[in-house]
């Protein structure tokens, strides 16, 4: 008897593990903080991030996961003002992100070059305590996978292990609680309370998309593509319709139109 449950109980985990992925985490740390009047300093780390070809599409073999890009948003009371924010060095190198403290809310975003696939630091965000008592800081935000899907546990995609649908993993947001003792008494705050920072680098090569994915959605499997502009020097462009759902280009439909029209006209000056 002991066997089989221990049998029944590996089964059943291992379909857990295979029907459900794994939260992925954005804290605040340490989620607990004692300030006598001194600066309060948080990490903002992501963790539990897939691996890029964990998620792999059935229908079209894409594969993706990692970590492409990070928005998060903090609300602080009035018992706290803006010191400064420092990025790790992670995203510093990063040409695209920003941040910035107002009306009680910080707000920083960034996009990597190359995705992520490991555990990291976003980077170091501080406050000067400015009355006493208890503060909770609420984190938000969003965390996108290479391919640009948000782990939000409600996109699906058909998996190609398992033969099932399964959604991507949901994300999860913890922020901190702060006891302040002490008001602070911090006058060089020199550090900047805004940045935004969007360069682009372009080069002379020229930039190639093998595959351009239009993915309907499960719970409504229709396309409509009205335009799509392509600037090449003596563009080479394939366009390969795999139907799998119901998909619908109004360029060809106002081809056939026009066609129609003429067909038709013509039919009309055969019997004038």
């Amino acid at each position: 008897m002991n066997k089989r449950f221990l049998v029944l109980l590996t089964l059943i985990s291992i379909f857990l593990d295979i029907s459900y992925a794994e939260d992925i985490y954005v804290k605040l740390v340490p989620e607990k903080v004692v300030s006598n009047g001194e600066i309060i300093k948080f990490n903002i780390t992501v963790e539990n991030i897939p691996k890029i070809g964990e998620i792999k599409d059935e229908y079209n073999g894409m594969e993706d996961g990692g970590c492409r890009g990070v928005s998060i948003c903090i609300n602080y009371s009035d018992y706290l003002k803006p010191y400064g924010f420092n990025w790790s060095d992670i995203c510093k190198k990063e040409k695209l992100k920003s941040y910035e403290f107002k009306d009680g809310v910080f707000n920083a975003k960034v996009v990597f070059d190359k995705p992520i696939e490991e555990d990291f630091c976003i980077g170091e965000v501080m406050f000067i305590p400015i009355k006493e008592g208890e503060v909770q800081l609420n984190l938000s935000g969003s965390v996108s996978s290479t391919l640009g899907y948000k782990y939000d546990g409600v996109n699906e995609y058909y998996d190609y292990y398992t033969k099932t649908f399964k959604k991507y993993p949901n994300t999860k947001f913890l922020g901190a609680n702060i006891t302040i003792k002490s008001a602070g008494n911090v006058t060089n705050t020199t550090m900047k309370l805004k940045e935004d920072v969007e360069e682009y680098e372009s080069s002379s090569s020229s930039t190639i998309i093998n595959r351009i994915y239009i993915t309907p959605n499960i719970k409504e499997p229709e396309v409509i593509v009205k335009e799509i502009n392509l600037t090449e020097y003596q563009p080479i462009v394939n366009v390969v319709v795999e139907k799998k759902g119901s998909f619908k280009f109004l360029g060809f439909n106002l081809l056939s139109g026009i066609l129609a029209g003429i067909l038709f006209g013509f039919i009309l000056s055969k019997f004038r």
